[in-house]
């Protein structure tokens, strides 16, 4: 007995030091999202794992643990049209189509299903992103599933590892309503969250029937059973959650939800490019950093949206930094446009003073890193309720885009360059968020090898999992209580009506 002990000891030591082999399949073709997954993929790296990361984007790293497996996935991004999301339920619906088409085209490529069928991993690293369906990569690999939120905390993560709690007090993720909730704010809220449960339910034997052809051969070629949908969702391991409370409501959470926001943010930040250095240094009255991000193109502005914002830029003495894909002709001196930009370098650099964004969660975080307030004009999924979380915070306002999109942008300009409180909010924001006894990028490895080593992290899971949604409603208690006071009821009656009728026949006799 001891022997097999010393043994287990051996065998885990021996895994410490040479490393675990992790999976990571993100195949999301978006520059943010690959950010996430760079974070996640380094983390582990630095750890001493080795990592099989499944990716649309080359990656620049010469480590020997690391292994890319290149999908095709960008092609389905080019063809995305983000510009014209007008309401809660399109957006949806255009998200779950463009996840869709990604995990289909994942699932079928070559050289991913020879990397899960041909190597026995340790776990499996997922992002969701409509996604629940590539818990069949951890089913087939009979591994622990690390599931990444690149979201704030919201339902959709929710009901993946508790009962759903925040609908009544949280905003749904694309819903920007602030909190609290006025009542009419609050039937919205709970009419989309039950909207979109119903629709899964209408196609969940569909979302089956796809699980099935993606995975089915590769758990027989693997040699092992393939377990339902249900059972495989049902099965996170550890969630980790790109959110702070800094920024985003707090909420109630199992143990095995990590926020980590933030962690994909270099702990040493890596230097400008000299041109941009000596720009931003020699920047007197300071600097304006304005990006669109990585998904929305401003190059896909409007002609005359273009030159009204130039023009609003231009009468700035500031310094204006504009991450543009396209060179533009006749642009004012304090313009300075580029394709690329290192946005956590500049947002570090003393000058800058306003950063004007999509309001894009990692931006987001950026700017709370560096303490930078923020002019959002945000235009589809998470950005609006981005947007309103940080100017509920203090340190942001907002501009909705449209033709007028200019003179909104002068007015906020002036309210935001010459009023030094948000500045000042985001400074002292920019202190709770830094405020972490461990860096976020060390939770990461941590938990991911805590999930490794206890084969699932059972014991930080919630038990509402292991019940019925009926009976996590207590909906099973509430029916047996209804029949017993029907029953009750119905003797009630019986007896009365028996007392009564003796009652009617004693009269009778008398």
């Amino acid at each position: 007995m001891k022997s097999a002990v010393w043994m287990l000891l051996l065998c885990m030591v021996a895994a410490k030091v040479s490393g675990y082999h992790i999976l990571g399949v993100f195949p999301v073709p978006s520059r943010s999202h690959n950010h996430l997954a760079k974070g996640i993929v380094d983390s582990l790296l630095k750890a001493g794992h080795q990592v099989t990361w499944v990716t649309p984007y080359p990656y620049d790293n010469k480590n020997k643990n690391l292994k890319l497996v290149p999908v095709g996935t960008k092609v389905i991004a080019d063809a995305l049209d983000m510009t014209n999301l007008n309401n809660i339920n399109q957006g949806v619906n255009v998200a779950k189509e463009f996840a869709r088409n990604i995990t289909t085209m994942t699932a079928n490529t070559p050289a991913v299903r020879e990397a899960v069928v041909k190597t026995q991993y340790d776990a499996v690293v997922t992002e969701w992103f409509f996604s629940e369906i590539d818990a069949g990569y951890a089913a087939v690999q009979q591994a622990p599933w690390i599931l990444l939120g690149g979201t704030v905390y919201n339902s959709f993560l929710e009901r993946l590892v508790d009962e759903v709690r925040s609908v009544p007090t949280v905003p749904f993720l694309m819903n920007s309503a602030p909190i609290p909730m006025n009542l009419w704010q609050r039937l919205v809220n709970t009419f989309f969250h039950c909207m979109i449960t119903v629709t899964d339910w209408l196609e969940y034997l569909s979302t089956c029937e796809r699980y099935n052809a993606y995975f089915s051969s590769l758990a027989a070629a693997r040699g092992v059973p393939l377990p339902p949908l249900s059972e495989a969702t049902n099965n996170v391991s550890i969630l980790l959650v790109n959110s702070h409370p800094s920024f985003a409501p707090a909420q109630p959470v199992p143990p095995n939800v990590i926020n980590v926001a933030g962690y994909h943010i270099p702990e040493d930040i890596p230097p400008l490019p000299k041109d941009l250095q000596d720009l931003l240094d020699s920047s007197k009255h300071g600097v304006v950093y304005f990006s669109m991000g990585s998904v929305l193109k401003s190059a896909a502005l409007p002609e005359h949206i273009r030159r009204g914002l130039i023009q609003v830029l231009g009468e700035l003495p500031y310094t204006v930094l504009w991450k543009f894909e396209e060179e533009i002709t006749g642009l004012p001196k304090n313009v300075h446009v580029r394709p690329w930009m290192p946005q956590p370098s500049i947002l570090a650099h003393p000058n800058v003073k306003l950063f004007i964004t999509h309001g894009g969660l990692l931006s987001t975080m950026e700017s709370l890193q560096y303490g930078i307030p923020l002019l959002a004009i945000p235009m589809f999924g998470d950005q609006p309720g981005n947007a309103e979380r940080a100017i509920r915070n203090g340190y942001a306002r907002k501009i909705k885009y449209g033709d007028d999109v200019a003179d909104q942008l002068r007015v906020e300009l002036k309210e935001m360059l010459n009023n030094d409180r948000y500045y000042k909010r985001a400074k002292y924001l920019s202190r709770l968020f830094r405020n972490r006894p461990v860096p976020p990028s060390k939770l990461i490895s941590h938990y991911v090898e805590l999930a490794i080593e206890t084969k699932g992290a059972h014991h930080l899971r919630s038990p509402s999992r292991q019940y019925a949604w009926y009976a996590r409603w207590m909906l099973d208690q509430a029916a047996l209580l209804l029949v017993a006071l029907y029953l009750v009821y119905r003797l009630a009656r019986a007896l009365l009506s028996l007392c009564c009728g003796k009652y009617k026949q004693k009269i009778k006799r008398n």
